[in-house]
């Protein structure tokens, strides 16, 4: 026990001492000090940001226990010219694969609300309230078996059974309701038929947390879907969840799956078709089914249609993470850049350290402890950076991130996080000028020793090789973010404003239509029941001419929506009032070269039961350019229009405005909605806003890599920085001479830059071969994407070069303009 406390008193001495003698060692180097402080607290700061961002991205779904054995059923679906991937399935395979696998416990599916959906209801008061909605979903009874979300009322094994069951969340019970309690009361939703139907509030949840996967406030009962007694095993319609048993192997579950689709699917395929479902697939169609782990869809590197939510990037999460990595080294190199500057200083100490009896473990201790304690201030200060930056973060991640340093847990996990960067950044000066013979310096052999020298320019390398790929990475995004929204989309996104919910006009939409072209502020509307971006329908036809049958994608528009987008007529003739074209359609070029005939106009189609209605023949009139329905991530694929006239009534009206007269046009076309459905919400968008979330997740990664990427260079410049400034003091009596000698300001500055600029130099022949194969890689992921242009690559070159310059250049002007007189006196 004594021994015990000895032991502690002595450490505790011993400690004491080192942190003095660390201390009183930062006041004298003050420069290098704030240096490396301020280097690493960028540093430290910028990788916890980072790690929030990442930590974040990866807790996805998370919350629900039962996450490793749900999986989500995706579809590969094969085209004769294409493949698409869906992650929404056919609705009717949810009851039969439980039946049918023994490997699943339940199963659940969701299904995506109608959009804006307008809400009346009556409030604690007596008032009738109407409010629109957006973020409404319906699901099966199963939900709670599947998903751990909360039901804080209502009964679990209940609700959602009844057709009119409605689940609301709790910041809706609240919005709503206020402290009454919201069972059984009605909410009345507004669609824009001939009455709003009714739901009774059966339970309430709670909140859907930001990092889920899906989203919803109001989640009614499946049994609303008027399609869902429906057989249905191969049209798209429904989000479907599957739990497996405990043990169940999802890829021998995923082998039964071609079976499953030739005792379901193929029987309605040569049923609704009229063909054999062997000269099906030998045409080229497929389904592939698989399965996709709960906690691996927002990541999930595969681009789905259908989506629920735009998921996030497995590769920028990735990126991410190097990223953080790589700024956390660079500003440990900047420690032991400047250590291996000052080591002939450090070996005059260690050598009269020796000298006086100090052990190797003493000077490794002394010397970590000086780092320890530089990384611990630097912590304290990264910490308030973090604060300071952290609402413009969550502005540009869109994400409420946050540092509980509160939390015991995470306050560990920061001090051992300073620690283990201060052992990092201190490892130079503890363990190698630790080592130094004292016989060595006596010698003044430390003055001629190269390894030093060797040391400290390959991290200098390093630094700038890395902050080159960076700048050249960021560059290439944002070109490649420019191309996408300068691309020729095959119709004009540009002044298209959309009118949402349009439904909810009933009866007055046509009379609507005609007072909006009234308006010298607009040149067209339009209507439609999607828009480019997603929610088409899959259809199927039969070419009379051949017997051939197509699946493309489609689109319900009146008689004045392609005119209104600027779609551009190849051939034939558009929709137009002056004829009946409910039996007519236009295609896209993609659909007559899959047809296969010179001259498409004519050319009968017979559509194949759509929406569980007879087959129909449609007859081709028009055919317009190849245009982009979805994001550029995917290749241009067989698309037709089709004209349901006399029912023109569509989710979705899209107004061409005038140029410069936006806010009038706004303002008149509000008052006129207001005037005809008084009292429901006027939504409207612009189109190429809409388009632009199409590539939300790639923008808001591009700005995070846009901000690192500058403080890596700005992390590297502060060391270089350093770096020069002693590297002009060692000097500081060769300046001198030669200034004496005659050498000129500018012969000094370029005497001082030039083994700086040699170093950067080396960084660009290594750095542009490397980003050169990482960001060709990246432009893969896109079907259409920019090209790799040389300037790139030069233009990050010359600004590395620059910055070194600039760096490099306020030392040596400042040491060249010095007084040589001075200079020698100080020798």
């Amino acid at each position: 026990m004594v021994n015990s406390i000895v032991l502690f008193l002595k450490f505790y001495y011993m400690f004491k001492n080192y942190l003095k003698i660390g201390y009183r060692s930062l006041l004298k180097q003050k420069i290098y000090s704030v240096i490396n402080i301020l280097g690493l607290s960028i540093g430290m700061a910028s990788v916890v940001l980072i790690m929030l961002h990442v930590e974040d991205e990866l807790s996805y779904d998370k919350i629900h226990l039962k996450g490793d054995r749900i999986y989500k059923l995706h579809l590969t679906r094969l085209y004769p010219d294409h493949i698409t991937k869906y992650s929404i399935t056919p609705h009717s395979f949810s009851d039969v694969m439980v039946e049918d696998f023994p490997e699943i416990e339940t199963a659940v599916r969701l299904f995506d609300g109608p959009g804006n959906v307008v809400i009346n209801y009556i409030n604690n008061i007596g008032e009738e309230i109407a409010i629109e909605e957006s973020l409404f979903m319906l699901a099966d009874s199963t939900f709670f078996d599947v998903f751990s979300t909360n039901l804080i009322k209502g009964d679990p094994n209940t609700v959602l059974r009844g057709q009119q069951d409605i689940i609301i969340t709790e910041e809706v019970a609240y919005k709503y309701f206020g402290d009454e309690d919201p069972l059984n009361k009605v909410l009345k939703f507004d669609l824009g038929g001939p009455q709003p139907f009714e739901t009774k509030i059966v339970g309430v949840c709670e909140n859907i947390p930001e990092n889920s996967h899906f989203d919803f406030d109001f989640l009614a009962s499946s049994k609303l879907n008027p399609f869902i007694n429906n057989p249905n095993f191969y049209a798209f319609s429904a989000h479907i969840y599957l739990l497996l048993n405990e043990g169940a192997s999802p890829e021998s579950l995923e082998d039964k799956f071609q079976d499953m689709v030739l005792k379901y699917a193929a029987p309605q395929i040569e049923q609704n078709l009229n063909t054999t479902y062997e000269d099906y697939v030998a045409a080229g169609n497929g389904y592939d089914y698989h399965l996709v782990n709960l906690f691996d869809i927002h990541l999930n590197p595969e681009k789905y249609q259908g989506d629920i939510k735009p998921g996030g990037n497995k590769k920028f999460v990735n990126l991410f993470i190097a990223i953080a990595f790589l700024i956390l080294v660079i500003a440990c190199i900047n420690f032991m850049n400047l250590a291996t500057a000052r080591s002939t200083e450090r070996a005059r100490e260690v050598g009269m350290r020796k000298t006086l009896g100090s052990q190797k473990y003493q000077l490794i201790y002394q010397f970590l402890t000086e780092s320890v304690l530089i990384s611990t201030i630097s912590l304290l200060i990264a910490l308030i950076l973090i604060q300071l930056a952290l609402p413009q973060f969550n502005s540009i991640t869109q994400k409420t991130l946050s540092l509980h340093i509160d939390d015991s847990f995470i306050l560990i996990g920061l001090l051992g996080f300073s620690i283990l960067v201060g052992i990092i950044a201190g490892s130079y000066p503890a363990f190698i000028l630790s080592a130094i013979m004292p016989a060595e310096i006596l010698k003044g052999n430390m003055q001629t020793k190269k390894e030093n020298l060797w040391l400290r320019n390959g991290l200098v390398v390093f630094q700038f090789t890395i902050s080159i790929i960076l700048m050249s990475g960021t560059l290439l995004f944002w070109k490649q973010m420019n191309f996408i929204l300068n691309k020729d989309l095959g119709f004009d996104k540009e002044q298209v404003m959309i009118i949402n919910n349009a439904t909810l006009l009933g009866e007055q939409f046509e009379s609507f239509h005609h007072e909006l072209r009234a308006m010298p502020e607009i040149i067209e509307t339009g209507s439609t029941n999607a828009l480019p971006g997603g929610g088409f329908v899959g259809i199927q036809f039969k070419s009379e001419s051949n017997g051939q049958i197509i699946t493309v994608n489609g689109l319900f528009v009146d008689d004045n929506y392609l005119e209104t987008l600027g779609f551009e007529m190849i051939d034939g003739r558009d929709f137009s009032p002056d004829f009946n074209d409910s039996a007519n359609v236009v295609i896209n070029e993609q659909t007559n070269f899959l047809l296969g005939v010179d001259n498409p106009i004519g050319v009968n189609l017979e559509l194949q039961g759509l929406n569980g209605q007879n087959n129909r023949v449609v007859t081709i009139i028009g055919v317009v350019g190849d245009f982009h329905y979805m994001s550029i991530h995917n290749t241009i694929s067989p698309f037709v229009f089709l004209n349901n006239e006399p029912d023109n009534i569509h989710q979705f009206i899209p107004v061409r405005i005038k140029s410069g007269n936006y806010q009038e046009a706004i303002s008149k076309i509000e008052a006129k909605w207001n005037a005809i459905v008084p009292g429901q919400a006027f939504n409207y968008s612009f189109l190429d806003e809409d388009l632009q979330e199409l590539y939300i997740s790639e923008f808001r990664s591009g700005k995070i890599l846009n901000i690192f990427a500058l403080l890596a260079i700005i992390i590297a410049c502060v060391g270089l920085f350093g770096l020069s400034a002693y590297t002009a003091a060692l000097k500081t009596k060769e300046i001198g001479i030669r200034k004496v000698m005659g050498a000129s300001v500018s012969n000094v500055v370029i005497m001082l830059s030039k083994d700086f600029s040699k170093l950067v130099i080396i960084s660009i022949v290594i750095a542009i071969p490397v980003s050169w194969t990482l960001t060709s890689r990246w432009l893969e992921e896109f079907a259409y994407h920019t090209d790799l242009s040389a300037w790139i690559f030069i233009a990050a070159s010359v600004t590395a070069l620059l910055i070194s310059w600039f760096t490099v250049g306020y030392q040596s002007i400042k040491a060249a303009i010095m007084n040589p007189v001075n200079s020698l006196r100080s020798e």
